[in-house]
This record gives C-alpha cells, sequence and structure tokens, in this order.
C-alpha cells in the first residue's frame, strides 16, 4: 500500500504491506458549502451572545485585534478583511486599530511573516506588536479560582473594543485551541502562563478533545473573562485546510460551537491498537519545528501498543523551535526529575519535554526531517531515517512481520479514539 505524508509543502511516500494495515484514517471529511468569506460574513452578522462589531464600534474608539501567529494554521487573512469593513464602516480610523500576535511565549513575528498572515496591505498600515511575555507592558487584572494572577498586555486592556480571530482545533491538553487560548496564553505576562500550567498541567482530565472538568481549559477561560473581550471570530477548517465553519460572539460560545464541528471531523474511531503507527505532522505550518509536530506523536499514544513504535515524519525547517525544550531534553535522563523540577516552577517548553519522556516510556520513536541528526538522535531520543520506507522496514524487523500498522497522515489533527 502507497499512502502519502505530508511534510512541509510537499509529500512523502511510505510503502507498507498491505497484510500488515489495519487501516489508514484521515479526518471525518466535511467539504465546504460556501466560498470562506461567507461563512465569515454569515458569522459576523449572527453573532452568539454578543453584539455585532459594527454596532459596539464607535469613531474614536481604541481597537485591537488579537491574531494567531506564524505556528497556528489559522487564515487570519481570511477574516481580516471582513473584520475590517465592519469596523471602517462604523468610523474606525486604521490609525487607531492595533493587532496583537497572540505569541504567549513563542518568539516575535517578523515582518515578512506579519504580510502572510495579515494578508493585503494590513501588515504596512497596521500596528501590531508581538506579546513579548517576559516585557513590561502588563497590567494584574485580577486572580483566577486556583490562584493563577492574571497580567495581560496593557495594549490589549487600553483598547475600547477588544477582538479574537483565530481557529478551534485540538489541542492535547487545553482541549481545544481557540476562544479563551487568544487571552491565555496569547497575551499574558510569562508568570501567568507559567502557573496556568504548574496549576493544571499534571491534571489527568488536561487532554485532548476534552472541555468540561479539564482544569486547563476552566482556568484559561477564568483568566479570559477577567479581560473582558467584546467579540471573537473562529474559524473551523477540515482536513484540507478548507473553511467549513465560522462563529463569532462569545467567544466561550464560539469555542464551543466549533469544537462540536472539529469533534465530527477529527475524532476518529480506530479497530485496534497498533505495533506500529505512521503518523505525520500535517505538513506546514504544523511540522515548522519539532516543539509543533511532536503533537502527532501525543496523539498516537492512544493508539500504539505499550513496547510499540511510532513513526513520525516532519520537515521542522525551523529545528526544535523551543529553546528550553531542548534544555531539559539535554539536562534530564528521566520524567520524573523532570516533573519535580515542573512542579516547582513550570517552564514551558520543559513541558513538551516531559511529555516527550513520558511517551518514550510507551513507545520508540522513529523520525525522518530536515533536523540535524545528531540533535534528534542525542538530544530527544530519536532513530532518524533517510526515508520513511526506511523507517517502516525497521519497525517490520523489530515488531515482527506480522506487526499490525496504523497510519496516520495529518496526525497532529487527528484524534484516533
Amino acid at each position: 500500500m502507497k499512502v502519502k505524508l505530508p511534510y512541509g509543502n510537499n509529500f512523502l511516500e511510505a510503502n507498507i504491506p498491505d497484510e500488515n494495515v489495519i487501516d489508514v484514517i484521515y479526518p471525518n471529511e466535511v467539504k465546504p458549502e460556501a466560498e470562506a468569506g461567507e461563512y465569515i460574513k454569515k458569522a459576523l452578522a449572527n453573532p452568539m451572545g454578543s453584539h455585532r462589531i459594527i454596532d459596539m464600534a464607535e469613531k474614536g474608539m481604541k481597537v485591537s485585534l488579537v491574531v494567531d501567529d506564524n505556528t497556528r494554521p489559522c487564515p487570519t487573512w481570511e477574516m481580516m478583511p471582513h473584520v475590517m469593513d465592519e469596523l471602517e464602516e462604523a468610523g474606525i480610523k486604521k490609525e487607531d486599530i492595533s493587532v496583537i500576535f497572540a505569541t504567549g511565549t513563542h518568539r516575535e513575528v517578523k515582518h515578512e511573516e506579519a504580510k502572510r498572515l495579515l494578508g493585503g496591505n494590513y501588515a504596512d498600515e497596521l500596528r501590531y506588536m508581538s506579546n513579548n511575555c517576559k516585557g513590561d507592558d502588563f497590567t494584574y487584572i485580577g486572580t483566577t479560582s486556583r490562584g493563577t494572577d492574571v497580567k495581560v498586555k496593557n495594549a490589549f486592556l487600553e483598547s475600547d473594543l477588544k477582538i479574537l480571530l483565530g481557529d478551534v482545533e485540538i489541542h492535547y491538553f487545553a482541549g481545544y485551541g481557540g476562544g479563551r487560548k487568544s487571552i491565555l496564553p496569547g497575551i499574558c505576562h510569562y508568570s501567568t502562563i507559567q502557573h496556568n500550567y504548574t496549576t493544571n498541567f499534571f491534571h489527568p482530565m488536561s487532554k485532548p478533545g476534552k472541555l468540561d472538568g479539564n482544569p486547563m481549559y476552566e482556568n484559561m477561560t477564568e483568566a479570559a473573562r477577567l479581560a473582558s473581550p467584546d467579540f471573537c471570530l473562529n474559524i473551523v477548517q477540515n482536513a484540507n485546510h478548507e473553511i467549513v465553519g465560522a462563529f463569532a460572539g462569545d467567544f466561550d460560545m464560539v469555542l464551543r460551537k466549533g469544537a462540536a464541528l472539529v469533534d465530527k471531523m477529527y475524532k476518529v474511531k480506530v479497530s485496534e491498537k497498533a505495533d506500529i503507527v505512521v503518523t505525520a505532522a500535517d505538513g506546514a505550518p504544523h511540522d515548522i519545528n519539532l516543539y509543533q509536530a511532536y503533537k502527532a506523536i501525543h496523539l498516537a499514544l492512544n493508539v500504539v501498543k505499550d513496547g510499540g513504535i511510532i513513526i513520525l515524519a516532519a520537515q521542522c525547517p525551523d529545528g526544535h523551535g523551543s529553546q528550553p525544550y531542548h534544555d531539559w531534553m539535554s539536562r534530564y535522563e528521566t520524567k520524573e526529575e523532570m516533573q519535580e523540577e515542573l512542579s516547582k516552577e513550570f517552564v514551558p517548553g520543559g513541558h513538551k519535554a516531559f511529555y516527550h519522556l513520558k511517551a518514550l516510556d510507551k513507545a520508540k520513536f522513529f523520525i525522518v526531517s530536515d533536523m540535524d541528526r545528531e540533535m534528534l538522535e542525542k538530544v530527544f531520543r530519536m532513530n532518524v531515517f533517510e526515508s520513511v520506507d526506511d523507517a517502516i522496514n525497521e519497525a517490520l524487523r523489530i515488531k515482527g512481520r506480522d506487526a499490525r500498522v496504523l497510519v496516520i497522515p495529518k496526525g497532529t489533527t487527528t484524534l484516533p479514539i
């Protein structure tokens, strides 16, 4: 059997003996029933739990638009013209609009990236900034019931009209991305992000595809309420990165509506667990770095047998993507050491290393990547192969010629259950 695996902006081919294959699982197909712009305009005209932008905006108001950075697949450029139309119709001038990239703890967005993400000429016409979570331009606005002191970017708090733009997709411990995630971690201070993780990360209900009872989701939602966003617009994309839904209004209502559509597409039932899982990180931008691409491994853990092998295809042109992730993998030998340190002080990136080591207790990792081979082998403890076929052949040699193989080409967005 031949299977194409997304790899950056291209594909790699995997050849697997038919008799070994359990299944090749993809997200359930949902086709767009309208143009992207039609979904967005309809959502903007029919918000849930809030007024329309055009009814809230008034001439002279300062407006902030919180948008995703380049590690997310959100097509902000599809949303921007329609949101800007409503703002301009209400008399808002471009010089009164600020764009905040919800980078959380990620690096700053570069100008060329901003141009691509925003589309049109918005990066040249509008003031924009990244979160820079360790800066001094944050204000304390309250404490959540779980003890998180919430410090939010001043540029957002000082706005008269606060708008969140994003997408809803599965997240491996926050349940789903979207909604409140634009606030926390998106535009919060490092100390707020750190405490949210420290308090909730190790809880067994902090897991993918789960909202109710998930303390990470609940704490983030509480923090976002303190920041008082006025409006949220989130889209949902199918496996082909086509917009198949858009929802607007109150950020939590938007998230839940989006999550229901995500579940319909991306939660996929599997008949049996596999000795070998062959997966890919959905290609660009999901496999921009190992930090992001790891999500495909994390979701594959649901369906690989103990002692199994996970083969990951991920280009990772930006390398590991997180210095703490790299450093913690270098510094600690066991997940127990990491958990002890993270419990004292949560380090974003260190948490990824903890998940990585915890996963290695269950399965071996094989990888095909453009990343530095020595780093992958020595630091990230992954077996590196020149081709997916080489990795498959070695996995079959180890697990036996009767080994059962499951293939997940879109591994960061498919939740096998």
